[in-house]
């Protein structure tokens, strides 16, 4: 086909610009925003004295009543009262695809009507939910196009908004445009009009033509890829080779956008204010970034890779991706990854994961209660100890003032557009392993960043991928004081590009962060000891000696470094030393365990 594109990573990146008209300020002026000390709950404990325990502040994917019955309604209040009492925010939530049973009582006499269906118009069941019936049925993907479904989610919404909540999540945000994606849906008659609505006022008659379309009004996408002789199998498994198969994913996804803003949209109606909003994404592909414009925060499930026994690499590079788009993400692990540790009882292992994301400038939810799945045993639940997590949370919290406003300090940033993900992803990997600092700024247009010359001369290299970049940001860089390098590993790199941090040993990760609104700040190194053992449960305690250049430490520090505070988990603060040695600052951590915070202080 003439116009079909290239990849869904482009079809992604060429999405008209619509979503740019969808600024999540709207009406309600400046958004609430998940701080970088927040602890969030991904769910409402039982009890609520856990809240104390781990000093908590956000309760992030809590749910909603489970009727409007008097009766639930207070059930429901009470639980988020019992929260906001405590001065935690409380999210409630929304769920695209896991509440089935909910919708089969919801309609009743014909939710059938409501299911995706695959190209030989056989029902579409939720894979992760294999093991759920309810009153006989399997778990029924439900099509998020289909008038009485789009009903169903909005009653969700006001079962949440019987409560005062302070924000919302939308877990499987991506409704039937993941099923789309994945599983080979969805040609209900939903999405068969919708679709060819789309393309008529999409395409002109020429246009719809040469795609082989010549009575648009009477086209039917199923009946067109039969007469071809395609597959329901080829359609799942191919389709983005197939004809109109990447047209057909865009269309689900805009669709889907829309759902997604319409949702945020009533519940901030129904409360009167702006919700702290969050869907359910890992961040990590241009596909999981395209609702970046309508949340505030991310909130939801990262592979952590927990049956190798190591600290992963991949989570560093998401978390510094969202600090681009001016967000966080409160992360979970994944559900396989929680079955490890479930099976093989491992929290030292957790605590690293943890580290990790407060280092880099997002969090990573309390896990009090955590869902497991493995293919074999299905769905089932791990329960996290209070002794062994809630002293890290305390400690974010009692140095919150180390992690709330302050950013990546660097003079390199990676250019992101979704066109060069590939190649950005495997520098920010190759850089986090070699401790080469380096920040990410986001000039891919559809994700609402206006980018602006102070953001691009903040940094004295930029680096780029291949593909072309966005002329505007073409000319923005032509007029910068700034070094383009295009990413050929790090051997290519400027030697000032890269020899900014040295340190002693192995498997250390080093993230240098400051605070540019405040020059008085101090300059936070968080040192991250990635020597997991897997059979003490913990790291190897090591002594590590770190050299931080200083013309890279004279980018937020006014003046001439004094001393160094080491702050961790399980000691008190203690002043240690500092070497200024020609362009290095030096200190020495004495016994490095699996996290430290070592403040850099002028006065």
């Amino acid at each position: 086909m003439a116009l079909r594109r290239k990849s869904e990573r482009r079809e992604v990146r060429e999405m008209v610009g619509w979503v740019l008209l969808w600024t999540i300020a709207g009406m309600w002026g400046e958004r609430p925003q998940l701080k970088a000390s927040d602890v969030v709950f991904m769910y409402a404990p039982r009890d609520p004295a856990l809240y104390d325990a781990y000093a908590g502040t956000v309760v992030g994917w809590a749910g909603r009543a489970r009727s409007k019955s008097p009766q639930d309604a207070q059930w429901f209040r009470q639980r988020v009262e019992e929260a906001q009492k405590r001065r935690l925010r409380y999210c409630g939530s929304v769920d695209f695809v896991v509440d089935f049973a909910g919708f089969i009582d919801f309609r009743p006499d014909r939710f059938m009507e409501a299911v995706c269906r695959d190209l030989d118009g056989n029902p579409i069941t939720v894979p992760w939910l294999w093991d759920h019936r309810y009153k006989g049925h399997p778990a029924y993907w439900f099509c998020t196009n289909n008038p009485d479904y789009r009903a169903y989610l909005r009653d969700q919404v006001e079962r949440a908004c019987i409560a005062p909540i302070d924000g919302l999540h939308i877990d499987d945000w991506r409704g039937t445009a993941a099923c789309s994606a994945w599983f080979g849906g969805c040609f209900c008659p939903h999405c068969t009009e919708g679709f060819r609505n789309w393309l008529k006022h999409r395409f002109s008659e020429e246009q719809l033509k040469a795609m082989g379309i010549e009575r648009i009004d009477e086209f039917d996408l199923r009946a067109f890829l039969k007469s071809k002789g395609i597959t329901a199998e080829q359609w799942r498994k191919q389709r983005s080779r197939l004809p109109f198969g990447e047209l057909f994913q865009q269309f689900q996804t805009e669709q889907m956008l829309q759902v997604v803003r319409e949702v945020f949209e009533y519940a901030e109606s129904l409360r009167g204010k702006p919700l702290l909003r969050s869907v359910n994404s890992s961040a990590s592909s241009p596909e999981a970034l395209v609702v970046a414009p309508l949340v505030d925060f991310f909130c939801g499930e990262m592979g952590h890779h927990a049956s190798t026994a190591q600290a992963p690499v991949e989570p560093a590079f998401v978390f510094r991706l969202v600090e681009g788009l001016g967000k966080r993400q409160a992360a979970t692990a994944a559900g396989h990854d929680w079955a490890w540790i479930a099976a093989n009882e491992k929290p030292g292992l957790v605590r690293t994961w943890i580290a990790q994301a407060y280092a880099f400038g997002s969090a990573f939810m309390v896990p009090h209660r955590q869902w497991c799945y493995t293919p074999e045993k299905g769905t089932h639940w791990w329960e996290g100890k209070t002794e062994d997590f809630a002293f890290v949370y305390r400690f974010v919290r009692e140095n919150a003032n180390l992690f709330d406003g302050y950013r990546t300090l660097a003079n390199l940033s990676l250019v992101y557009t979704h066109a060069n993900f590939s190649e950005i992803r495997s520098a920010a990997l190759e850089l986090i392993k070699a401790n080469i600092p380096f920040s990410i700024l986001v000039a891919e247009p559809t994700l609402g960043i206006k980018v602006t010359p102070k953001d691009i001369s903040a940094c004295e290299f930029l680096l780029t991928g291949k593909q072309p970049l966005p002329p505007e940001f073409e000319q923005l860089v032509k007029s910068a004081k700034v070094s383009v390098v295009q990413w050929q590993g790090i051997e290519k790199l400027p030697e000032s590009a890269f020899r900014q941090v040295r340190v002693s040993g192995e498997k250390v990760r080093v993230s240098l962060r400051y605070k540019p609104d405040d020059p008085k700040a101090p300059v936070v190194c968080h040192l991250l000891n990635q020597d997991y053992d897997l059979q003490k449960d913990d790291v190897r305690p090591r002594e590590v000696a770190v050299s931080v250049s200083r013309a890279l430490l004279g980018k937020a520090l006014k003046g001439v470094p004094q001393r160094a505070i080491l702050r961790t988990p399980k000691t008190p603060p203690v002043e240690i030393p500092i070497r200024l040695d020609g362009d290095w600052l030096t200190f020495t951590v004495p016994e490095l365990g699996f996290w430290a915070v070592v403040e850099i202080v002028v006065r």
